[in-house]
Formats: C-alpha cells, sequence, structure tokens
C-alpha cells in the first residue's frame, strides 16, 4: 500500500506527472507540484555497444528487410550479411542499442550485444 502525497498549498491528494516514471507530483486542484532531476541510467550511459549479427538466421525477406533498415544497406547488401554471420551489424548508445533489439526480437533475428547489455535480459 502506498502513501497518498498530499499538496501543501491547497491539501488536495497529488498525482504524479507521469505515472510511469517517478519524476514528480502534480495537484489536480491548485497546479502546483514539483519536479526530481532523476535521469534514466540508460540515458547517460557513454558506452559504445557492437550488435552482432549472429550465424544461424534465414535469409528470409523479412530478415533482410529488418536488417537492411538497421544497417541502412541495401537488400542484396543485407542478404550478404546475413549469410556472412557472424558479423557486426550497428554500433552505439544504450538507448538505440535497446530499439534495434526491439526490432531484433519481433522479427525473431539472433544478434548478440558486447560488451553486456544491462537493459534487456538477454
Amino acid at each position: 500500500m502506498s502513501e497518498k502525497t498530499i499538496c501543501e498549498k491547497c491539501g488536495a491528494e497529488m498525482l504524479p506527472i507521469d505515472p510511469h516514471k517517478p519524476v514528480g507530483m502534480k495537484c489536480p486542484k491548485c497546479g502546483w507540484g514539483w519536479a526530481t532531476t532523476y535521469i534514466e541510467p540508460i540515458k547517460e550511459d557513454a558506452t559504445d555497444y557492437t550488435i552482432l549479427l549472429l550465424a544461424g538466421n534465414a535469409p528470409s525477406k523479412e530478415s533482410i528487410k529488418t536488417i537492411a533498415g538497421i544497417a541502412g544497406i541495401s537488400f542484396l547488401q543485407a542478404k550478404k550479411m546475413i549469410e556472412n554471420a557472424p558479423t557486426s551489424l550497428f554500433v552505439g548508445k544504450a538507448v538505440k542499442v535497446k530499439e534495434i533489439i526491439a526490432t531484433l526480437e519481433d522479427s525473431a533475428i539472433n544478434y548478440q550485444v558486447e560488451p553486456k547489455y544491462p537493459y534487456c535480459d538477454k
């Protein structure tokens, strides 16, 4: 059971600014509130992560299209990349890596992230 936060100006129950992140509270009655300076660790992570395309992916129409979109290459180049795996697919910061991982997992494409990526289960 969580405690209610009460507005010190008018006494109404305050509501979270964002229900998904602990960034602050705002009073729905008088508008008074406060915010934190919390920044998600993934956004402050300066590490360059490498996504490796692993061997064993079938060069299907969907996988070729997905790899081409991620790497910014032609479909023919993407097909060759899949066939010549393992190979580097992307190098970049944690936030973008998380987006690419979601795309790869949606397409059931085998990959690996180096160094160990702390923002997902794989």
